[in-house]
């Protein structure tokens, strides 16, 4: 059996920005892009979405207060109690028990979607198993970075490179681990 993978796929201002300071994404809605870039193709692959709480204020905000992900589970992971919605369970789970209890029990793949706090921690341990990253021709000069300082070394293999519209859409996988003998 195919084992479901941990996917962040985001996008990044050119100078790796993926929020202004204060959140906001509209520098991302200015970018002309090639229909929805393959978001659509993605989403079908995912069984189960991942984000932070910052992420998810943002995404409500985005959609006037209605979460757009209702008919997949979601996960929003956050240091505060709250109580589970009708669409979202929030969690202060560990990610390293999180994420591989959310592998085995997807539908599909786990889309890791956000921010910069969750992805430092699932790569910190090494849970990440693929990218895609769309960066957008966009310096912001400030903003909340896509991997925060402190975010551990990793390396990663690149797989793809497309174009959509104006943006550079970057594939990369976890590389193969070598078997020791």
């Amino acid at each position: 059996m195919k084992k479901n993978r941990i996917v962040l796929y985001i996008a990044s201002s050119l100078d790796g920005r993926i929020a202004r300071t204060d959140g906001a994404l509209d520098w991302l809605f200015a970018v002309e892009g090639d229909g929805d870039n393959g978001y659509a193709e993605f989403f079908k692959t995912i069984g189960t979405v991942v984000m932070g709480r910052k992420t998810y204020d943002e995404v409500l905000m985005l959609e006037n207060g209605e979460y757009p992900y209702k008919e997949t589970p979601s996960y929003i992971w956050t240091r505060s109690k709250q109580e589970a919605t009708e669409y979202v369970t929030f969690t202060d789970e560990s990610l390293t028990t999180l994420l591989p209890r959310l592998q085995e029990q997807s539908d599909g793949d786990i889309w890791l979607v956000g921010g910069g706090e969750i992805i430092k921690a699932a790569l910190e341990a090494d849970l990440i198993d693929a990218y895609t990253i769309a960066i957008a021709p966009v310096i912001l000069g400030s903003g909340i970075p896509l991997f925060p300082e402190g975010t551990k070394e990793t390396n990663v293999r690149l797989d793809k490179i497309e174009q959509s519209g104006q943006f550079a859409m970057l594939h990369y996988s976890r590389p193969a681990k070598e078997a020791t003998s």
